[in-house]
């Protein structure tokens, strides 16, 4: 039977710590799987009892579902079972080293995951040779730029697969004078190493790449469409990952004399505010009466869409 009244939930939830000690929303939600999600969430942040610390970094997200919002991501759903650590009165000491242990749990994901993104780059590098790769460059970005990079298991969509976790972002740039035949004979390399991370069974990674000019990079800082949007994001957010320094600087660079950065912070202050009305929003609406628009603030629909 479901269980929506918040005072039980609460008194329920203040058992349960007590009990085990400061625990995240996900642990919450398992050890209640009767209570709604969304119900636990106002239970715990309606309450006046509990001590919440948050360890998530912020960065901004695009519902191509919501008309191109601009969201926060993690989700609100997502940064309660994940990054909200929630205690009582006396467990302070117990907050700040589950604190460190879940960050830092994090972190190592996020650090093997961008080894992998390494070995990836390693393998293409070294089929090109040193002359060719002194005329590219690759980053990577989303949560592994951020460390919040996650291993639970899920599908991936296209080929039914299980995979580990998030999935790892590389955008490789090129200068303008290399060749099409190299920019296709990149794309086909990613794409076979993209094939076997996926299905080998010792890694399972989800690798998403984009191969572009350079030229095409700086247009994009127009920052006109969602693509543009999402492109520019991308290289706002990134970590260098390999190949010629002195070019992904030139991408960095353009993007302040572009004033992209600038558009892209006026977003993250927008995105902030709405992440802000949101909670306030869904604190606030009886659960039994919530419509499908309000519930769609708790999680994304659709996060992004693919690299362009």
């Amino acid at each position: 039977m479901v269980t929506t009244d918040l005072q039980e939930i609460e008194t329920r939830v203040v058992q349960l710590i007590a009990a085990e000690g400061p625990l995240i929303g996900k642990e919450l939600a398992e050890a209640m799987p009767d209570v709604p999600v969304l119900a636990l969430w106002q239970a715990c942040y309606r309450s006046r009892t509990f001590h919440v610390s948050h360890f998530a970094s912020y960065y901004l997200r695009y519902d191509i579902t919501r008309e191109d919002q601009v969201r926060l991501s993690p989700s609100i759903q997502r940064d309660f079972l994940s990054f909200s650590l929630f205690g009582l009165p006396g467990q302070r000491d117990r907050m700040i080293e589950r604190q460190g242990t879940l960050s830092n749990m994090h972190r190592e994901i996020s650090r093997e995951k961008i080894s992998v993104a390494q070995q990836v780059m390693k393998h293409l590098f070294v089929s090109l040779g040193r002359e060719l790769r002194s005329q590219l460059c690759a980053f990577i970005a989303g949560d592994l730029a951020y460390f919040l990079a996650h291993n639970e298991p899920r599908e991936h969509e296209a080929s039914g697969e299980m995979v580990k976790g998030s999935d790892i972002d590389i955008v490789i740039i090129l200068s303008e004078s290399l060749p099409d035949e190299v920019k296709t004979r990149i794309d086909n390399e990613m794409m076979a190493l993209k094939s076997m991370y996926l299905r080998h069974p010792q890694y399972r990674h989800e690798i998403d790449f984009i191969c572009k000019r350079k030229s095409v990079m700086e247009k994009q800082f127009q920052y006109t469409d969602i693509h543009d949007k999402i492109a520019s994001k991308i290289a706002y957010e990134s970590m260098f990952l390999g190949g010629s320094l002195t070019l992904y600087m030139e991408v960095r660079d353009a993007m302040t004399r572009t004033g992209v950065d600038r558009l892209i912070e006026q977003d993250f202050d927008h995105a902030l505010k709405d992440r802000k009305n949101a909670m306030h929003q869904l604190l606030n609406v009886p659960g039994d009466t919530i419509d499908d628009e309000t519930r769609s603030l708790f999680h994304f629909s659709q996060e992004r869409v693919e690299f362009s």
